[in-house]
């Protein structure tokens, strides 16, 4: 084992530039080396850990299942590292430079980035918002590597590892093209049911919280198409007789060729969270860009009701 007089924090640095940008040129600018000296640097940290832990791949650099082992570890090492240094040092927006990264989906975006767009742009001038699409399947690594400060969605269970707070209250509302020819005196159940659907799924599956609704009443629903992105709903609805469920706040602010309806049947309304890695909240930058987040949740309430 080697001695702690001979081993540099700034290795433990490097590795966590590499895990999040897994490429040796980018984390060297990251981490404020030439490419040659972080070659070097990472020569070091193979032999320090006795595994290769980065292994050139196409795309870039995998880490090995050692590294993986490693990351929330070196992880914690580091933000507890930080936190005793920042302590000492009282935070500024004002002055403050780095980035915030979080993910979301993009209807979270349409409700959340105005207001820290322009917070920041008010506050912190220098600190830059880094937005990302909401993988659910790789969130929880992403926040154990450091490669997100935060995150914004719905999740029923958290592992213990992670803090979360409520952000604001959300509700579905049925969105078609103006001109539907099936829905010129409203939305019936009957109709909502014989219509084929778009949903959008942040997973490889064609179920929604719709679907459980219809299956307690004995009902099901056709699923026409899957979409990634809710940007992408308006303009295929224009062009088909398709509806889509969606979030109210989402549909109030991105369909002005499309028509809004109540849905025909009782849906679940829900929560927007945000969620963290615990502890991270004593770094003072990240802690400050939570609660600027927390702060534009707060401001948010649901639309009026739609009429059809």
């Amino acid at each position: 084992m080697p001695s702690l007089a001979h081993v540099d924090l700034n290795l433990l640095v490097l590795f966590e530039a590499l895990l999040s940008e897994r490429n040796v040129t980018r984390a060297a600018v990251r981490v404020g080396l030439a490419q040659p000296s972080a070659s070097k640097a990472l020569d070091r940290l193979r032999h320090l850990f006795g595994d290769p832990l980065f292994l050139r791949a196409p795309g870039g650099m995998r880490p090995t299942p050692r590294a993986l082992e490693l990351a929330p570890e070196i992880a914690l090492v580091l933000e507890r590292v930080r936190a005793l240094v920042a302590a000492e040092l009282p935070f500024d927006p004002a002055t403050a430079r780095g980035s915030l990264r979080l993910a979301m989906s993009d209807a979270a975006e349409f409700v959340l980035l105005p207001g820290l767009v322009a917070q920041l742009a008010g506050t912190a001038p220098g600190v830059t918002l880094q937005a990302r699409p909401l993988d659910k399947d790789r969130v929880f690594a992403e926040l154990d590597e450091g490669r997100l400060d935060a995150v914004v969605g719905v999740f029923r269970e958290l592992p213990k590892r992670f803090r979360s707070a409520p952000l604001f209250e959300e509700r579905f509302v049925c969105l078609a093209r103006a001109d539907h020819p099936r829905l010129a005196t409203g939305l019936t159940l009957e109709t909502y049911v014989e219509l084929p659907h778009l949903l959008v799924t942040l997973r490889d599956d064609r179920k929604g919280a719709v679907d459980d609704a219809l299956e307690a009443i004995g009902l099901h629903r056709r699923v026409a198409a899957t979409l990634t992105r809710f940007l992408a709903l308006p303009p295929v609805l224009a062009f088909s007789d398709a509806i889509a469920t969606v979030p109210s706040r989402f549909a109030a602010a991105s369909a002005p060729n499309c028509r809004l309806h109540e849905p025909p049947l009782a849906l679940p309304r829900w929560t927007e969270q945000l969620v963290w890695r615990a502890g991270a909240e004593r770094e003072p930058m990240i802690a400050w860009g939570l609660q600027l987040i927390r702060s534009a949740g707060e401001t948010q309430r649901l639309p009026p009701a739609f009429r059809a």
